[in-house]
């Protein structure tokens, strides 16, 4: 609301703010290329709202270069891609506002918005109260949409490193034997996500997608982690144990960072 009654804006331009920072899981930047990038819109029209944007910071087409203009347009098909997998939209809403004249938000660096769209998606909301109801939260829509852009635009890993808290986010899930956080392989043309609350079930406990829990940055060599919260109570099959979060020497050393992202 501070955002919509034009409250204190944020110095400098925070599409290049945010590519120089390390913390892509909190600058909401879902993949990263050499020319461009793509990064979740923190006040979305939709969920799962994106923008495609060049590197360079230039404030129109007519200004960008070619290496730039063809690294936004690459990124269209893989986005598209990895929303319709992860979300399940039936349409999008494709566009770039250039100048503050045109709606730009952020006039000073051009940026193409990808607003995903499903039938009856429009509702009273909007139109009576100004207020858009997100069904999802964005930490949630941020680890779907982070998996299925690294699967779309390199080579995925074949496997995924799955985070399972307690109720309390008190304990994580591990091998008993071992100390290390289950793992799932990846199945071509089945989401992250889904794939991760099967493999959960298999565990013996059901789980709901919270967050991201792989690295910080959304480089293209970067692993698939994924944080899930199990139902209060739960008690996985034999093999598996809960041990507390910050129990590091009950943890294979390999999984630690991955429990830095839980939350």
């Amino acid at each position: 609301m501070a955002y919509v009654g034009g409250g204190a804006q944020e110095e400098g331009c925070i599409f290049c703010k945010r590519l120089r920072a390390d913390d892509d899981v909190r600058s909401l930047i879902v993949h990263r290329d050499r020319d461009a990038f793509v990064i979740m819109n923190l006040f979305p029209y939709n969920t799962g709202h994106v923008m495609l944007v060049p590197n360079a910071h230039v404030a129109s087409p007519e200004e960008a270069d070619d290496d730039a203009l063809r690294a936004v347009s690459a990124l269209r098909r893989p986005t598209l891609r990895a929303l319709r997998r992860a979300l399940g939209c039936d349409g999008f809403n494709l566009g770039l506002n250039v100048g503050a004249v045109a709606g730009a938000g952020v006039a000073a660096h051009m940026h193409e918005h990808v607003v995903p769209r499903w039938t009856g998606d429009a509702n009273f909301m909007p139109i009576l109260a100004s207020t858009m109801v997100m069904p999802e939260l964005i930490p949630i829509t941020y680890a779907k949409l982070r998996a299925e852009l690294r699967r779309e635009c390199t080579q995925a890993p074949p496997e995924a490193v799955l985070v399972i808290l307690d109720g309390d986010a008190g304990h994580v899930l591990v091998d008993a034997a071992t100390g290390r956080l289950p793992r799932m392989a990846l199945v071509e043309n089945e989401t992250v996500w889904r794939r991760a609350l099967d493999a959960t079930a298999a565990l013996g406990i059901t789980t709901t997608l919270i967050d991201w829990a792989g690295e910080p940055r959304a480089e293209s060599t970067s692993s698939i982690a994924v944080t899930l919260r199990a139902e209060a109570g739960a008690k996985p099959i034999a093999g598996m144990t809960w041990v507390a979060v910050d129990d590091e020497d009950r943890m294979a050393n390999a999984d630690r960072p991955f429990m830095r992202r839980a939350p």
